[in-house]
């Protein structure tokens, strides 16, 4: 195994011994919008950003360990409106934008208890911030209202997995794992700056602090490689958001739910004397999933199919081009729907470290 999955922390026992690398991945998405709110001048959107970092290593046979971060959640979203404001007669113009996020600072180890059965737990420090800014423009006195709120989180998350694998005949290895996460509870701060015609009126002015969570959650999976060159792959997991009783107006929290299912092939080469690794492979894959978030009495649910090709550089250096394609959400009850497109350029460093002027397999 030379590719590190992040789906279940006991993975990584998989990799050969004295193996490490150092991974890098970057994504660019292109959305389009369609529902009632929605018209030709906000109808498309695009962004970017580095989706993570990661320095898997295995020193022993008995162990691997993995460090890097994760994006955990992504906030960017703009949209204007005619709000009635207190002391106004009329409704004013106001612009509300949102960005920032959370990301998932993680340590994983895993341990082989024997050549069947292994173990992992991933400790994550979850931090970011999500910022929200809204303007108001009052023509009739020539004035400019900023609000800047600033929510600051900060919590320690443990995942817990385990990997069965064992071999059905000379060349199919069936591989059966599960996960598990207890609920996490965050600290979050909350900040406001108010500026009046780019004066402050108040400045980080400290407003609340509060606790918020993240839910218990269980997944399952299985996965199955023939002849060491076809791998197939399922995963399931679910999150107990609606146990949360999260409710607002319009919308609230709900059980969630993630399906994924995948297909690789692979073709083989030889280097650092005589270590086995993917010189290139093809990928396919499809993804289901229910949304925590129900706004109207509707589900926010999606649907992606993707398709990838990676390859190898003089050995060393592996990259992976990934691309998704699919959509979010719903047009029913005045709702807006994204299909969007995605491509993601991954990067790999790998190699075997030295020991006595001799690598080890």
């Amino acid at each position: 195994m030379t590719q590190v999955s992040i789906n279940n922390p006991a993975g990584i026992s998989g990799l050969q011994r004295n193996y490490y690398s150092v991974n890098a991945s970057l994504a660019r998405r292109s959305s389009t919008y369609s529902g009632t709110p929605i018209s030709s001048t906000n109808s498309a959107d695009r962004d970017a950003w580095l989706k993570g970092l990661a320095l898997p290593i295995k020193m022993f046979n008995f162990w691997g360990s993995s460090i890097g971060f994760n994006q955990y959640t992504n906030v960017n979203y703009k949209y204007t409106g005619k709000p009635y404001v207190e002391g106004a007669y009329n409704s004013l113009d106001a612009t509300c934008d949102g960005n920032g996020g959370l990301n998932d600072f993680y340590w994983t180890n895993s341990i082989v208890v024997n050549k069947h059965v292994s173990f992992g737990v991933k400790a994550s420090y979850i931090g970011g911030s999500i910022n929200q800014n809204t303007t108001i423009d009052n023509p009739s006195s020539s004035t400019t209202l900023v609000t800047k709120q600033q929510d600051y989180y900060s919590g320690f998350k443990l995942e817990y997995g385990a990997i069965f694998s064992t071999n059905l005949g000379r060349k199919m290895e069936v591989s059966p794992g599960t996960i598990f996460s207890p609920e996490v509870q965050l600290n979050a701060e909350r900040t406001l700056n108010i500026l009046e015609n780019n004066v402050a009126i108040i400045a980080d002015k400290f407003i609340s602090n509060r606790t918020e969570y993240i839910p218990l959650s269980y997944g399952a999976g299985i996965t199955v490689v023939h002849n060491k060159r076809t791998t197939v792959s399922a995963d399931y997991k679910y999150e107990y958001w609606g146990d949360l009783n999260v409710v607002n107006n319009g919308w609230r929290y709900v059980n969630s739910d993630r399906f994924t299912a995948g297909i690789q092939h692979a073709w083989f080469a030889k280097a650092w004397g005589g270590q086995v690794y993917e010189k290139r492979f093809l990928q396919a894959g499809v993804i289901s999933n229910r949304s925590y978030l129900q706004v109207k009495g509707q589900q926010i649910s999606g649907l992606a199919f993707t398709f990838g090709y990676g390859g190898s550089y003089k050995d060393k250096l592996l990259y992976t081009i990934a691309t998704e394609f699919g959509s979010h959400g719903t047009t029913t009850n005045g709702l807006i729907k994204e299909n969007y497109f995605q491509i993601t350029l991954g990067l790999s460093y790998r190699d075997f470290l030295y020991t006595r002027g001799r690598r080890y397999d």
